[in-house]
């Protein structure tokens, strides 16, 4: 049997009708589905993926949840690596981009941007005992105020004062330096214990000017002349602009943050206010040493 078949054009019929037209009168048995039971709503919201609308969240979680452990590696001496902070400490001084660079690392790799080893903040908490008890030996304090006034260092100093300024940074940068996010992507913030680790850095060249030079230069700052109080403003000045510059360059690795020179505005008033004390008599040694041992 061979079907007639049209010679031109194309055949509107399908194959299957053309040569096996008996297809169409044949119905074949259908074939009952198994009855399965209504998936609950738990099953249901298992099975349903579930997006983060505020990555802030996530990241706030992780930071909570890293807390504990970084004060339990706090009194770990085995689980810090000192000597990579102390290399840090060095870079702070030489090359303070380098430092801040290693946080792209940690983002990629374990979503987070702020250190998870206490070693750096470690280290720096015994390097100001250490030179606030040298201070205090040289004019010949009593243990007992010392011992008072080495707490007040690190307590108040160094940890109230640092997470002070690590929160009014981080507030403002979430607030107002976070560049706009694309439709349908989500938001990302600056961790606080970020901001408290560009504090702890931009520290370190502060205590090295305020703490070590003017400690070894003690002998010279001392005096009411002209040079001595000069050379001791510019010192301050010095530590109040290095400590503003290496925080500006600690928001400036960050991606999501735009306008971080706001960061360096205080400059301006630092430079303005040694101007100051150059006209007016003002001695800032003088002024601190009044501040902690008044006559």
């Amino acid at each position: 049997f061979i079907p007639n078949l049209p010679r031109r054009g194309r055949s509107t019929e399908s194959p299957g009708a053309i040569f096996y037209p008996f297809f169409d009168r044949v119905r074949f048995p259908a074939v009952p589905s198994p009855s399965l039971p209504p998936p609950s709503a738990a099953a249901t919201a298992t099975m349903l993926p579930t997006l983060a609308t505020h990555s802030s969240e996530h990241s706030g979680g992780a930071s909570r949840s890293r807390i504990p452990d970084i004060v339990k590696r706090a009194f770990n001496l085995q689980l810090m690596d000192f000597d990579f902070a102390l290399s840090q400490m060095v870079q702070l001084c030489i090359a303070p981009q380098a430092v801040f660079r290693a946080c792209k690392h940690r983002k990629l790799t374990k979503n987070h941007w702020s250190r998870d080893d206490p070693g750096f903040v470690v280290l720096q908490v015994m390097f100001l005992a250490i030179a606030s008890m040298a201070y205090f030996l040289a004019l010949q304090v009593s243990p007992g105020k010392m011992a008072r006034m080495v707490i007040w260092e690190i307590v108040v100093h160094y940890f109230l004062a640092g997470m002070s300024i690590a929160t009014a940074t981080w507030y403002l940068s979430n607030r107002y330096l976070l560049t706009p996010g694309i439709a349908h992507s989500l938001r990302q913030e600056v961790e606080w214990l970020h901001a408290f680790d560009i504090h702890c850095n931009a520290f370190f060249p502060f205590f090295l000017l305020l703490y070590v030079l003017q400690f070894l230069l003690l002998p010279v700052l001392v005096y009411e002349s002209f040079l001595p109080r000069m050379l001791s403003n510019m010192i301050y000045a010095a530590a109040c602009i290095a400590y503003q510059y290496i925080t500006f360059t600690g928001f400036l690795e960050l991606p999501i943050l735009r306008h971080q020179e706001y960061f360096l505005y205080p400059i301006v008033v630092v430079v303005l206010m040694l101007a100051v004390a150059t006209v007016v008599p003002f001695h800032a040694t003088h002024f601190m040493l009044s501040m902690y041992f008044p006559m």
